[in-house]
């Protein structure tokens, strides 16, 4: 019961400097009360609860500033994580569409460029007209193993100029 005692008076005496001093370091009052509310719960925990009163003063002080020194570097490394990714759903989605639209860019820029007529004429006939190898060969006046072999030939060029 006497330890108990010792214990509420430690905290009556302590608690409102080691609030404002997690408040001071931290700016936010809430925190800072998490951070005293953890230090006092470590405290009873352990062994050390037993020492004298001004031991456990300087103990509690040292305690509270690397606990908000810890509580700094992690709200740094959440805001630096914050800056690098775009969180919000809005920016994201616009970012993916940047990125598709230069991607379909690149590719059409190379399939303008790379291809022979006709592999581009049979790309195009078969992805965005959606025909098929048959419709393609007839269109064309070729076999459908010429059709076959222009779009073989037209993919592996379009991968190798995109890689």
């Amino acid at each position: 019961m006497h330890e108990s005692n010792s214990f509420e008076q430690l905290f009556a005496t302590h608690h409102p400097r080691l609030l404002r001093l997690a408040t001071a370091m931290l700016h936010d009052e809430e925190e800072a009360r998490d951070v005293v509310s953890e230090v006092f719960e470590r405290m009873m925990r352990s062994p050390s609860a037993a020492r004298p009163m001004s031991e456990n003063e300087r103990t509690l002080l040292a305690a509270v500033r690397n606990r908000c020194i810890d509580r700094i570097r992690q709200m740094k490394v959440a805001e630096r994580v914050k800056r690098r990714l775009p969180l919000d759903e809005a920016d994201f989605s616009a970012w993916q569409e940047d990125e598709h639209e230069q991607r379909l860019q690149a590719v059409s820029e190379a399939i303008d460029s790379e291809l022979t007529q006709p592999q581009r004429r049979t790309l195009l006939m078969r992805y965005r007209e959606e025909k098929s190898y048959r419709e393609i060969a007839e269109t064309m006046n070729i076999s459908e193993t010429a059709v076959y072999k222009h779009l073989r030939n037209a993919l592996e060029r379009l991968r190798k100029t995109l890689k």
